[in-house]
């Protein structure tokens, strides 16, 4: 049975990954036409994506294939797939702003390298400063999931050598450049919170854990306009976060900016 929003409400999920993956996952993984069909029982509207690859040039391929899956349907809108570290002589981090523009791409998102020889992921300025300053001139979202600040390993990497101190500087050193926090924890509720308070460039997906009147409670902190629906589908199940807009205490206004509106906002602000 397909969900029933509010009147006006256009659901627009901000983080979901297709394609199969190198470890199992528990709940299975996402093509293109079960991503469309789970949209449509759900009643979400768009998504943004991208597309797991496992490859020696996962990152390039990763994008090759997220932009090949949008081709299918305008419903799913593409994310980029950023590299943090060089991989060839002479290459530039910052150029990779420009090649996601000119393939229509107006979203991009960091991903831990993965296998042996992968070394940990790091959000430094001083590494990344003239890819974030980039970013910043054309404000293009970045994306960053939770798990990657809490310095906890992925499946097949060591941990990220990254924190909310980096995401604080950044939002500080580039303040047109929008960060997404993804898919945040309980513990990393203070940080969050502290820092939306300091940085209007700061957003982030809404808690999934659904405490009572979380969702009502941060909105009235730092309004809602910087609160994201974002389901981490195929990982979770996205009826939890759609339950707690549907059925939020608080007005339309607020539901319809973070079941949608705020991202739309966001990525019409590319420049």
């Amino acid at each position: 049975m397909k969900a029933l929003p509010s009147k006006g409400m256009e659901f627009f999920d901000c983080n979901v990954m297709i394609g199969p993956t190198v470890t199992p996952l528990p709940g299975g993984t996402l093509g293109v036409q079960d991503l469309l069909d789970e949209m449509d029982r759900l009643g979400i509207e768009r998504t943004l994506f991208f597309h797991y690859s496992f490859d020696i040039d996962a990152k390039k391929e990763m994008n090759r294939l997220t932009l090949a899956a949008a081709r299918e349907s305008a419903r799913l809108v593409p994310t980029w797939v950023l590299a943090t570290t060089p991989t060839r002589i002479g290459e530039k981090l910052e150029d990779q702003v420009d090649q996601m523009l000119g393939a229509g791409v107006r979203a991009a998102r960091v991903y831990a390298d993965e296998g042996p020889s992968a070394g940990p992921l790091s959000l430094k300025v001083y590494m990344l400063e003239k890819l974030y300053d980039r970013m910043n001139q054309h404000r293009v979202p970045l994306l960053v999931p939770d798990e990657y600040l809490n310095s906890e390993p992925t499946p097949h990497s060591p941990p990220p050598r990254a924190g909310y101190d980096d995401i604080h500087t950044i939002c500080e050193s580039f303040p047109d450049l929008p960060v997404v926090i993804l898919q945040p924890t309980y513990n990393s509720q203070p940080q969050l919170l502290v820092l939306a308070q300091k940085h209007r460039n700061l957003h982030f997906t809404i808690p999934i854990y659904g405490l009572f009147r979380e969702v009502e409670n941060t909105a009235a902190i730092i309004g809602a306009d910087r609160l994201l629906f974002g389901t981490n589908m195929p990982m979770l199940d996205p009826s939890l976060g759609m339950g707690l807009i549907l059925y939020a205490a608080m007005n339309d206004r607020d539901k319809a900016l973070i079941a949608g509106g705020n991202l739309k906002r966001l990525l019409d602000s590319v420049r």
